[in-house]
């Protein structure tokens, strides 16, 4: 089921490559942190989606630590940078708990009827991101499922206790 094992410069690599990035949480972490004092009509939202990353942290650090399931052995420790800490272990993976927090936060916030383009975005996004943890080798399907589950507990917990109406 692993499409690429090594870096081999093909635009399949690159693209997952690409969404392994994007789904990471840093470029959302740090746009809502560094937007945050210059944007007073979006203020509150970004400061929930902050809130929320730390939130999120936290949790898969958390299960990471307890669990200790070591990634795929054919997977490319080449390009896994930044890795670290519980970071190096695979269950629950952190990309599809952080995705799946993020989708629930947007089946919450967005109505479908009125924001359709946006909203089918957004699904596109979280199903490639979510996919590309398996095809790039860094995850087992049973990671994938259980960062689903935690993600799911991590949106409701944030939506329904956290986040700052």
């Amino acid at each position: 089921a692993v499409v690429s094992t090594q870096s081999t410069g093909k635009i399949l690599d690159r693209v997952l490559y690409l969404f392994e990035i994007l789904g990471s949480g840093v470029p959302s972490l740090t746009f809502s942190i560094i937007i945050l004092p210059f944007c007073s009509t979006w203020f509150w939202f970004f400061l929930n989606i902050s809130m929320a990353h730390v939130f999120d942290v936290f949790c898969q650090f958390s299960a990471k630590n307890l669990f200790k399931r070591p990634r795929p052995q054919y997977q490319n420790n080449e390009d896994m940078f930044f890795t670290h800490g519980p970071d190096k272990y695979s269950f629950p993976s952190g990309h599809c708990c952080r995705m799946t927090m993020f989708w629930f936060l947007t089946t919450c916030l967005l109505d479908k009827n009125i924001y359709p383009l946006l909203y089918n975005c957004s699904a596109v996004f979280y199903i490639i991101v979510i996919t590309s943890r398996v095809l790039m080798g860094r995850h087992y399907v049973s990671d994938l499922v259980g960062g689903c589950l935690l993600g799911m507990f991590e949106g409701y917990v944030i939506w329904e206790m956290i986040w700052l109406h």
